[in-house]
């Protein structure tokens, strides 16, 4: 049994893998405050809550891009199990090449999200990654990862919206009006659809400069996913847990080294 973990800067989501196949999975909020055996005992509990002998683990991989905090999460792993830890970073192969000024300023979870897509989509391939940011990855025809466009997500442009005296703080939702009528759903309405418009004016842009065919599979994954999912105009394939299933991926590349 493959443990996969990926630390991102609103949570930390857990999966446990048997033959890859996603059996368990569950999120632990990463706070920078919480101490290793806080995580520790979030890890044992939600495990045991889900029928998960952690003590049975055989491997363990951890995709991170909140560094302050990988460290007490692997000595937290350290303490439930002896399993090898392997973490996605320099020097781990990927299965596809990096094309950027720096690769090594790849964030994990990026990393672990254009693994899973190729290997479900092949590519080339266009990917979205719908969470506290928004992300927005190119691998071109030669199965390089080419770079990406950052943008804030969903909920941190509402929230940066609230910083204005006179709006009020407003939350993500599913239910969002073409019009806006009211504050509140003018905002909701301006950021879903600003955050939509750039994404497919992104992957046009990705389109023509990379030469790219109009049927490159456009995947989407992320927390926000499920609520934008019926705005896009484009044909999307939507991979839930895209990024415990690249993990997954990155690991099975590895494990013979």
């Amino acid at each position: 049994m493959l443990l996969a973990i990926d630390i991102g800067n609103s949570n930390i989501h857990i999966g446990y893998f048997e033959k890859d196949k996603l059996i368990c999975k569950f999120n632990i909020g990463t706070k920078s405050s919480h101490s290793v055996d806080e995580y520790a005992l979030y890890l044992s509990l939600l495990s045991k809550e889900n029928n998960i002998d952690i003590s049975l683990v055989e491997a363990v991989i951890i995709g991170s891009v909140v560094p302050s905090v990988t460290g007490k999460i692997k000595n937290a792993v350290e303490k439930l199990t002896k399993a090898q830890i392997m973490e996605v970073g320099p020097g781990i192969k990927t299965g596809f090449s990096i094309k950027l000024d720096d690769p090594s300023q790849l964030g994990a979870d990026i990393v672990a999200n254009t693994a899973g897509a190729i290997a479900r989509v092949k590519y080339p391939a266009i990917i979205l990654d719908l969470g506290t940011a928004t992300t927005v990855s190119a691998v071109d025809k030669s199965k390089a990862y080419v770079g990406c466009y950052i943008m804030p997500g969903i909920q941190m442009s509402l929230d940066a919206l609230h910083n204005m005296e006179l709006l009020p703080e407003v939350f993500a939702d599913k239910a969002v009006p073409i019009v806006g009528k009211n504050s509140i759903d003018s905002m909701r309405a301006g950021v879903t659809f600003g955050v939509i418009m750039a994404c497919e004016g992104f992957i046009d842009a990705y389109k023509s400069e990379l030469d790219l065919p109009d049927n490159t599979p456009i995947v989407v994954t992320g927390g926000y996913c499920e609520d934008l999912l019926s705005y896009f105009a484009k044909k999307v394939t939507y991979i839930p847990d895209l990024t415990l299933k690249g993990l997954n991926v990155i690991y099975n590349t590895n494990k013979k080294r």
